[in-house]
């Protein structure tokens, strides 16, 4: 079986790798051309490595947003495993992790999504071929081969993994087995989590929801085997479910709470960005803002032809649901000759109610489902119900290549697909024909490879049907499908093409290495802001404090005190070099530094309080140009030691160490004074006054205040947010229960029945 399964592995690593073959075995192609791959999803890998690797959990960034809350939004994957993996790779001849280490990350998750779901439909009693077909499906085509992200694609690599132990929960009759597995399926959905996108979660519960619902309903009993202990009465199948649905819960909360606890303690505070409009974190986002992302009606031809009406079907950025011509007949046999299985039923059912709620405003399901499932706007873009949509069509593929493709001969009557597929090929052919004779209408390049892929699938299926079920058909169908996938897999970029036509982000960033060094030469700390159109994050590839990000969200407070460059400690500006400004302090090909000589320090002493509890008449105080700031801060409530007379001009504060989580200063001053560090402020910094703690306050509106005594003062700041602790202690204990669970129930006892159940039949059990 080891060797059996070793085999199977190997070759699943060998197509990923072949399919993969720009990004792996060449440097020509590259993952990171774009904007938002390379200043979020690369950027944010880059931090979280660095804080690894500086021994801190990324918790707090200190190079973007003038300080922010790294935890707090989910799509930042601080808390993903994979950061551990990323961390053992040394940095490449950049100072930065390599790309061609981004491209591997890509490549073993799609692996890991390939096996998944391989694994899923071997559980179903599947062949080795029609699990590989889904698989292949799943994770190189459709969905999940677009997603560009790779806090995306870690999160939505695992729901065949939390069906598969869903499934195996439901058919145990050993009631401790049951638990068990329904814990595993937890502990999937809790790497979801871990993965950055809370949506993915939100759709895998969907599906688990609706699949108890459904193995409820379709059957009234459930035959268990394992008899209860004498004066126990067994659990009703309804409670059964009842108990697997609680205790996945469960267990993905727990796994997941590092990532969560944080996440709800910051969505309160927090500012997201929705195009022309914002809003706090967790307050539900108006239907209105929702009707910009959704796929278009005549879209579903897409699953037929990708680049059908010239790419616009409607399905946002790369929300494409092709998972290729010869599969798509699969899908349709399946339907057509398995309609009797069950779970072939559930997936047509939750393929099409998908696609429904994908068309947004077009559809009564959307907003039905908006009002009464509860987080699901999190989710904003309705296209990307997608996922659940191609997750199903992949394992129908691979019931209907359970069909097809038997060693044995069928005695299935095809004539009638025969003359479907027939009718496609006839209508392909005159799309052809017309304007290869008329010269009009003009034929897209691209529509004619997708009528080419139906010619090919049409010759496939008819050798298939009509005779026995040769290796060859069998390897012929598998290399088809790899073809039509790959041919439309657009996630990598010709990088010659990219910059003789447009930006290449990665190389822009790169550019900024010149002026990163000049900068690191001058004393600080100070902030850099970064000028212009979509600027490059150099605060976290590079270790530079800056007033940029490229985040989902800000705080609430930060982005009405963002524009105070001054406040905010922005001694220079990076501008491209084609910047007119005057007198540069430094300049190169690509970049140009300008000195703010307006900009506060990063730290200094006033000597004077003006409390103000409001918040909006604070940062009213904070803009009247007749305050003070350098000699007066405005705190939310009065310093508990009073401040002595001012003295600036004798005071002195220098930095002692500047950490991820962790500042330590040294402040000497001839009066008692309030140290204003150009810090955004958190309730979960801590701060100490010669060992003892201090209040920090919230000054000049979104700063950080402490009070401190006349003469030598040692100040310390650490960064300790009790929803992480809290949360990392909860997932560990989820983590090691289930362990512990897996190691005693695994196996049954000797008076346990084995479970022989097969789902290949059709039954539920």
């Amino acid at each position: 079986m080891w060797k059996t399964r070793t085999k199977t592995l190997v070759l699943l690593l060998l197509i990923t790798i072949l399919f993969y073959w720009k990004i792996l075995l060449t440097q020509q192609f590259s993952l990171l051309t774009g904007w938002e791959e390379v200043s979020q999803g690369y950027s944010w890998f880059q931090f979280c490595v660095h804080a690894l690797r500086e021994g801190h959990l990324p918790v707090w960034d200190p190079f973007t947003y003038s300080g922010h809350n790294f935890a707090g939004e989910m799509q930042t994957s601080g808390f993903s495993p994979f950061n551990v993996l990323l961390a053992l790779v040394p940095f490449g001849t950049h100072g930065a992790m390599s790309p061609q280490v981004y491209n591997w990350l890509f490549a073993i998750l799609h692996f890991l999504g390939l096996g998944f779901m391989f694994a899923l439909a071997r559980e179903f009693g599947l062949s080795r071929l029609s699990s590989l077909i889904a698989g292949m499906c799943f994770s190189l085509g459709g969905f999940v081969s677009r997603i560009g992200w790779p806090d995306m694609l870690q999160s939505a690599i695992w729901l065949p993994v939390v069906f598969l132990f869903l499934l195996r929960a439901l058919r145990t009759p050993v009631l401790r087995r049951c638990l068990l597995n329904a814990s595993l399926a937890g502990l999937a959905m809790g790497m979801t989590v871990l993965g950055g996108r809370v949506h993915m979660v939100i759709m895998e519960g969907i599906v688990v929801v609706t699949a108890i619902a459904f193995y409820c309903w379709q059957r009234p009993g459930h035959p268990h085997e394992d008899p209860a202990p004498a004066g126990l009465r067994e659990p009703s199948r309804l409670q059964r479910a009842l108990m697997i649905l609680v205790l996945t819960v469960i267990t993905a909360f727990g796994i997941g709470a590092i990532q969560l606890l944080p996440s709800i303690a910051y969505s309160p505070t927090a500012l997201r960005g929705l195009g022309a409009h914002n809003a706090v974190g967790n307050q539900k986002i108006p239907y209105a803002y929702l009707s910009d992302h959704y796929a278009l009606p005549h879209g579903i031809a897409c699953l037929l032809v990708p680049y059908g009406f010239g790419g616009a079907g409607g399905w946002n950025e790369f929300l494409n649901p092709y998972i290729g011509v010869f599969p798509l007949l699969l899908v349709v046999i399946a339907i057509w000759k398995s309609w009797k299985n069950p779970w072939v039923r559930y997936l047509f059912f939750l393929a099409l109610a998908a696609f429904l709620y994908s068309f947004g405003p077009f559809s009564p399901l959307h907003g039905i489902l908006y009002a009464l499932v509860p987080e699901l706007w999190i989710m904003r873009e309705a296209s990307r119900m997608l996922y659940l949509a191609d997750f199903a069509l992949a394992l129908l593929a691979a019931f209907g290549a359970e069909l097809l493709l038997a060693r044995e001969a069928s005695s299935i009557n095809w004539a009638p697909l025969r003359r479907v597929a027939l009718g496609f090929v006839i209508a392909g052919g005159l799309a052809m024909a017309v304007p290869a004779v008329y010269g009009h209408p003009e034929v897209n390049t691209w529509v004619s490879l997708s009528i080419l892929l139906i010619f090919l699938t049409y010759a496939l299926f008819h050798a298939i049907a009509a005779g026995p079920r040769s290796l060859t058909l069998r390897f012929l169908a598998v290399g088809l499908i790899l073809f039509d996938l790959a041919a439309f897999d657009w996630t990598a970029r010709n990088k010659i093409e990219v910059a003789q036509s447009g930006v290449d982000h990665w190389a822009r960033l790169m550019s900024c290495r010149g002026a990163v060094r000049f900068l690191k030469t001058l004393p600080g700390p100070f902030r850099v802001q970064v000028t212009g159109e979509n600027p490059p994050n150099i605060g976290d590839v590079f270790s530079v404090l800056t007033n940029d990000g490229a985040g989902a969200t800000v705080t609430i407070d930060y982005a009405r005190l963002r524009s105070r460059l001054d406040l905010l400690n922005v001694k220079y500006l990076l501008e491209p070099a084609s910047s007119s400004t005057p007198n540069p302090v430094y300049q190169d090909t690509a970049w140009k530094v300008f000195e703010n000589p307006a900009a506060f320090p990063h730290a200094w002493l006033v000597h004077q309080a003006s409390v103000e509890p409001s918040t909006n008449k604070a940062f009213d105080r904070v803009n009247d140009p007749s305050v003070d700031l350098r000699q007066t801060a405005i705190v939310d409530s009065a310093p508990a030691e009073p401040l002595g007379a001012a003295s600036t001009s004798r005071d002195q504060i220098q930095f002692d160490s500047y950490g991820l989580n962790r500042l330590a200063l040294t402040v000497q001053s001839q009066s008692g004074g309030l140290l204003i560090l150009s810090e955004n402020y958190d309730s979960a910094w801590h701060a100490t006054v010669n060992g003892r703690d201090a209040r920090v306050y919230r000054a000049d509106g979104a700063l950080r205040g402490v009070a401190v005594p006349a003469g030598n003062s040692r100040v310390i700041f650490n960064y300790a947010p009790r929803s992480v602790w809290i949360g990392g202690v909860l997932s560990l204990l989820t983590f090691l229960c289930v362990g512990a669970a897996l190691i005693v129930f695994r196996h049954p006892r000797p008076t346990e029945p084995l479970n022989t159940t097969g789902l290949n039949s059709g039954s539920l059990a």
